[in-house]
């Protein structure tokens, strides 16, 4: 009898860890470009600019920018100045698919919006998550 309850304890153990375990390798909707659009939309309607800066601009560049002021001044210029245009031209290209380079670590969507005068955004590819380059 108590080596049963040792199994079913065990058991239970098991399946509660590999659940979390699971739920730890939820795939990051940045590492397909076609799921990295969808996810920069949902954050841009939920007005979480500070999440999308921090998950869509490269690493480099994100650095760079908060170094001259913070994040919290970054994401309010960023609400303010520039994405209420990029949430138009992401919900344009949505259902596109774009042009990769040959190493395919450059996507590239073409759109004409009205009162845009770019005609294309890209992303890069910086490991496995995509990027926002322009």
């Amino acid at each position: 009898m108590m080596a049963h309850r040792f199994a079913v304890a065990f058991a239970s153990v098991v399946v509660v860890a590999a659940c979390a375990v699971a739920e730890d390798k939820k795939a990051d909707p940045r590492e397909s470009v076609e799921t990295a659009v969808p996810e920069a939309i949902r954050l841009l309607e939920a007005k979480e600019y500070k999440e999308f800066l921090k998950a869509f601009v490269p690493p480099e560049t994100f650095e760079k920018i908060t170094q001259r002021k913070t994040i919290d001044e970054f994401s309010e210029d960023f609400g303010k100045s520039k994405s209420g245009d990029l949430l138009k031209v992401l919900r344009a290209i949505k259902d596109q698919s774009p042009t990769y380079n040959d190493s395919r670590t450059k996507a590239t969507y073409q759109f004409e919006l009205e009162g845009i005068s770019k005609k294309s955004i890209s992303f890069g590819k910086i490991g496995n998550v995509w990027y926002i380059e322009n």
